[in-house]
C-alpha cells in the first residue's frame, strides 16, 4: 500500500507543472442546426419554376480553444484558435476578396498576440475585419438563413459570399483599450503568403477601420474598408489588377426597457468596370427585439439599393429587400430553441440570396423565401 501511495505522489507531482502550464485554456463551442423549408423562383418566364427543399442545416456550428498568460508588468499573451463544424457534410468551402481560400474556409478567428490595459491589443493571423466587427452586434439573425449578410455588405451578381464584413487571413489587427465607452480597431491586410514578381504592389492589400462607443442602452458606430487589388491582380487578395473597392458605414442602437431597436446605413464603391462602379450600392437596414421573459420577438428589414449598381451589361432595376421574422425560447442561458421566417425579394436584375443556407441556381429576379426551426446550445 505504501509503495502504491509513494507512486501516486511521484506521478502527481511530475503532471502537477504540466497541468498548471495548460490551465489558462478554454474549451468553447456552439451547435446551432435548423431544420429549413426553402422555396426558391418567381414563376416568371426565364427564370427558374418554383422549388421547394426540406433540409437539415448547420448554421455555422464551432468549437474553440483559448486562453492567456500573464507576462507581468500588465502584459499577457493571448490565443485563440477557432474552427467551424459542419455537422449537416458539407465542407464549408468558399472563396472570398480577403483571403478565404477553399482550405481555409472552416477556419474561424485564429490569432495570437499580446495585450495590456493600458497599451490596448494586438493580434496576428485569421480575424474578422473591424468593418464586420462595427455592425454584428445589429443582427439578430446572426448565422441563421435570415443573417443580414444576405444583402448588408454583399452585392448583386457576386454570389451568395459577401465582399465586405469578412474574416481576413494574412492580419494585423490593433485594439485600442476603452477609453471612457470608446473603443477603436484597426486591421491591415496582406495580399499574399509570398513574395511575387513585379512592383512592391502587385499583390495588393487591404485595410479596416472602426470605431465602437457605448454609454448606458446606447451603441454608436462607424466603419470604413478598402480592398486594393494591386498592380498584377494576384495574391490571396484576387480581384482585377488596378482596381480596389471600398465601404462605409454607420449604426446604432438603443435599448428602452425591454425593447432593443437598431440602424444602419451603408455606402459601397468600386472600380470593377473600366474605372466605373460595377457593384456599388447604398443599403439601409432596420432590426428590433423586444424580450418577454424567456421569449424574444425579433424582425428585421434589409433594403440595397440599385442607383449606381451595373450588373452584366444591364443597369437599373438591380436592387432587393430582405424581411425577417422570428422568435426565439431560452430554456437556459446556454440553450435557444427559435423559429424564423425570412424572404428575398429581387428585382428584375438583382440576383440576391440567403448569405447561409441559399437554395442553388439562384437566377436574376428570383425571389427566395424560407421557414427554419432550430436548436443552439452554446458551451
Amino acid at each position: 500500500m505504501n509503495k502504491k501511495l509513494i507512486a501516486i505522489a511521484i506521478a502527481a507531482a511530475v503532471s502537477a507543472p504540466a497541468m498548471a502550464a495548460t490551465s489558462n485554456v478554454e474549451v468553447y463551442g456552439l451547435m446551432n442546426i435548423g431544420v429549413d423549408s426553402v422555396t426558391n423562383g418567381s414563376g416568371v418566364a426565364g427564370n427558374h419554376d418554383t422549388t421547394r427543399v426540406g433540409r437539415v442545416t448547420d448554421y455555422v456550428s464551432r468549437i474553440g480553444f483559448k486562453g492567456t498568460e500573464d507576462l507581468g508588468n500588465g502584459l499577457a499573451a493571448v490565443w485563440q484558435i477557432e474552427q467551424q463544424i459542419s455537422s449537416d457534410g458539407s465542407d464549408g468551402a468558399g472563396a472570398g476578396v480577403l483571403g478565404q481560400s477553399a482550405t481555409g474556409a472552416s477556419l474561424r478567428n485564429t490569432f495570437v498576440g499580446l495585450k495590456s490595459k493600458d497599451m490596448g491589443e494586438v493580434r496576428l493571423g485569421r480575424h474578422d475585419t473591424p468593418y464586420k466587427m462595427a455592425t454584428g452586434s445589429l443582427d439578430q439573425f446572426g448565422d441563421t438563413m435570415a443573417d443580414y449578410n444576405g444583402l448588408v455588405s454583399a452585392a448583386n451578381g457576386r454570389g451568395a459570399s459577401s465582399y465586405f464584413d469578412q474574416r481576413a487571413s494574412n492580419v494585423v489587427a490593433y485594439i485600442t483599450p476603452n477609453f471612457s465607452g470608446f473603443t477603436a480597431v484597426g486591421a491591415y491586410v496582406f495580399g499574399a503568403e509570398s513574395a511575387t514578381t513585379g512592383s512592391p504592389d502587385s499583390s495588393g492589400n487591404a485595410y479596416s477601420l472602426a470605431g465602437m462607443y457605448t454609454a448606458g442602452p446606447l451603441y454608436l458606430t462607424a466603419a470604413y474598408e478598402k480592398h486594393n487589388f494591386g498592380s498584377a491582380g494576384v495574391g490571396s487578395l484576387g480581384g482585377v489588377a488596378n482596381t480596389d473597392e471600398k465601404a462605409w458605414k454607420l449604426g446604432a442602437s438603443y435599448s428602452i426597457m425591454d425593447f432593443t431597436l437598431a440602424a444602419m446605413y451603408e455606402k459601397t464603391d468600386d472600380s470593377l468596370a473600366a474605372g466605373a462602379n460595377k457593384y456599388g450600392h447604398r443599403t439601409w437596414f432596420l432590426s428590433g427585439k423586444y424580450q418577454m421573459g424567456a421569449v424574444a420577438l425579433k424582425a428585421q428589414y434589409a433594403n440595397a439599393g440599385s442607383d449606381d449598381q451595373t450588373f452584366g451589361t444591364v443597369k437599373g432595376d438591380d436592387g432587393a429587400k430582405q424581411y425577417s421574422l422570428g422568435v426565439d425560447y431560452g430554456f437556459s442561458k446556454r440553450t435557444t430553441l427559435y423559429a424564423l421566417y425570412s424572404k428575398v425579394s429581387n428585382d428584375t436584375n438583382a440576383a440576391y440570396g440567403f448569405k447561409e443556407g441559399n437554395v442553388a441556381g439562384l437566377v436574376a429576379g428570383d425571389t427566395i423565401s424560407g421557414v427554419t426551426v432550430g436548436m443552439k446550445h452554446s458551451f
